[in-house]
């Protein structure tokens, strides 16, 4: 009952996968704690024992997906009611209805969904110990007055995550490289680098539970070497495949803590040339080089760009780009950039318009004004790609998620998660809630109540194409899609088998449809990656789940307390949400709600 092909898919014989060759050599997190210096030596008591309880479970040279429900996302294989997967080592050897595998392990999926593993784009993971805890809060833009200042006392995510939790201290506001007078200063990070190791480590896991086989770690807690060298072993050891975007991190050189981003053409002594020679020799790893360099100068006084100073080394090229079209524009007129942006995500790409005009309508169509954009015709004629965080965007107030000016400029976009300080990562929502944004805009112009300038009405995005933002839009956003992104003979093996005969999803009719309308993370059965399983029959493989809950906890419990023992300078002084003496975020009510609007009066509503 296949769809769209008569016959399997693939070779006989696919290419041997080369050696896994991430380094370091070893994978066992207690050696990388033995190895490391300074405060590293320090972790294995810290987290305790066992929480890596063994190496994942011995499994055959060849797999065989058996009479699942195929969803392969590549035109060329097609879909299949009931098909098998060969897998061998590494990579899927083939596709198709009833195949022969020989002594293959069988693993029966029959009933249930097999299709490729998701994956996002742009995820902060250190922030693993500050799960929701500003869940109310915005990220602050400058010249707004209907919302809450980025300083101190008001909670948002620059005070919060990024000065208390990360950076340990507080500064009144200030001009542009002239930040105001230090008020609060723990004097140290307040995290430890086993603490971005667990972070990092609990993150990757947490996904691959979620069906997540592939993200990107936006890294902005490269404090020191240290630091950066826990925040890596931790993707490596997790087994799921990343794409480790080298960013900065809070420089504490006046306290004796080295500093080393970005690093510098043609040095592989410190920052990205320091790790690329450490841990990315190789591009046939699960952990692969991002750098988050921007594409003006890569470091005050540098006559070469961030971009530059990344693809030097190798570096897929990631950029935060929120409503700052002006940046686009700036970075195509330097020719150092070059014309071939293939390799470069942005990420957000809200309010990019020209002009100001509300992004909704087709095409040009725009209210008050035409919705042009220079900025996103260069992403469109470089070939760049666009990531969407959509609720996160819509949540921290970003800007509207820009899928419409995407579509109409002919990009799929990838979807990504942000921050857990704020947000699930979980791909079922990202999925659900481009669908329904973008729905909801298209949808209301239907209405003459609601469109009074007569907008034309766009075409509605389907469940389909929001599978296939999560999937082949996050590993072409990832500089992998040869690698993964569909089910395609000779690509490596990250695939997701989604049962739908549950209470909640039975009886299925629409797969599409199951999978973004109706499902969630408990429909997460299998997770391969790379061939290998790392979640089976709804547990993760080779690590103690509750183990590693009782981790993530004791270490937020340390840091609270590090934040919250003798400061270098002054004292954490009331938030306008928060508890003090000792600090505490808010736990029942709002973290961020009073002082959130300015002018908005408060809300009297009756059930």
């Amino acid at each position: 009952m296949r769809r769209t092909r008569n016959l399997p898919v693939g070779s006989p014989e696919a290419p041997k996968p080369a050696a896994e060759t991430s380094a370091p050599d070893s994978n066992s997190r207690r050696e990388f704690l033995k190895t490391s210096a300074g405060a590293l030596g320090v972790a294995a008591a810290a987290l305790g024992s066992q929480t890596v309880v063994g190496p994942a479970l011995a499994q055959s040279r060849r797999i065989l997906l058996k009479d699942g429900i195929v969803l392969s996302l590549d035109a060329r294989v097609g879909d299949f009611e009931k098909a098998d997967i060969l897998i061998e080592g590494k990579k899927i050897l083939q596709i198709g209805p009833n195949l022969n595998a020989g002594n293959a392990e069988r693993v029966d999926c029959t009933g249930m969904i097999v299709m490729p593993g998701f994956v996002t784009t742009h995820h902060h993971q250190f922030y693993t110990l500050q799960r929701n805890v500003i869940p109310d809060g915005l990220i602050v833009f400058a010249g707004n007055p209907d919302q809450q200042v980025n300083a101190w006392p008001h909670e948002a995510y620059g005070t919060v995550p990024g000065n208390i939790w990360t950076a340990g201290r507080i500064a009144e506001p200030g001009s542009r490289g002239n930040p105001g007078k230090v008020i609060w200063d723990l004097g140290r990070i307040p995290y430890d680098p086993e603490d971005n190791y667990l972070s990092e480590l609990v993150a990757c896991l947490s996904e691959i539970s979620q069906g997540i086989t592939c993200g990107t770690d936006t890294s902005q807690a490269n404090h020191s070497p240290e630091y950066t060298d826990a925040l890596i072993q931790g993707l490596i050891d997790s087994g799921r495949r990343t794409l480790f975007d080298y960013g900065g991190g809070t420089n504490r050189s006046a306290q004796g803590l080295p500093y080393e981003a970005p690093g510098a053409m043609n040095d592989t002594t410190k920052g990205i040339g320091r790790i690329a020679k450490k841990y990315f020799s190789s591009k046939d790893q699960l952990v692969t080089l991002g750098f988050a360099g921007g594409s003006g100068p890569a470091f005050q006084g540098a006559d070469y760009t961030g971009w530059q100073l990344g693809r030097s080394f190798g570096a897929y090229i990631n950029n935060h780009a929120v409503g700052n079209p002006m940046g686009i524009v700036t970075a195509a007129a330097d020719p150092r950039n070059g014309n071939n942006w293939s390799d470069i995500t942005f990420v957000h790409a809200t309010r990019w318009q020209d002009d100001a005009v509300a992004q909704i309508g087709q095409g040009n169509a725009g209210y008050p004004n035409g919705h042009k954009s220079r900025a996103w015709e260069i992403v469109r004629d470089r070939g760049a790609h666009v990531s969407i965080a959509v609720l996160i965007e819509m949540q921290m107030r970003h800007g509207m998620p820009p899928f419409q000016a995407a579509f109409d400029h002919g990009i799929l976009p990838s979807l990504s998660a942000d921050v857990d300080t704020n947000m699930t990562p979980d791909p079922f929502s990202l999925m659900r809630g481009a669908f329904t944004i973008q729905r909801a805009l298209a949808n209301d112009l239907a209405f003459p109540e609601s469109n009074p300038g007569k907008l034309p009405i766009p075409q509605l995005v389907t469940a389909r194409q929001c599978i296939e933002m999560a999937t082949i839009a996050g590993a072409a956003g990832s500089g992998l899609l040869d690698k993964v992104g569909t089910l395609t003979p000779g690509k490596e093996a990250d695939i997701v088998i989604l049962d739908p005969n549950t209470i909640t999803i039975a009886p299925l009719n629409n797969v599409p449809g199951a999978i973004v309308t109706m499902m969630d993370t408990r429909n997460v059965r299998h997770v391969m990656i790379a061939g290998k399983f790392v979640y089976r029959n709804s547990k993760l493989v080779g690590f103690d789940e509750q183990k590693l809950v009782r981790d993530v906890i004791r270490a937020r419990d340390k840091v609270l307390a590090r934040i919250n023992s003798k400061p270098l300078v002054g004292a954490i002084p009331p938030g306008l949400n928060s508890s003090t003496n000792p600090y505490r975020p808010n736990f029942f009510d709002s973290c961020c709600h009073k002082g959130l609007n300015t002018t908005a009066p408060e809300y009297k509503l009756r059930p």
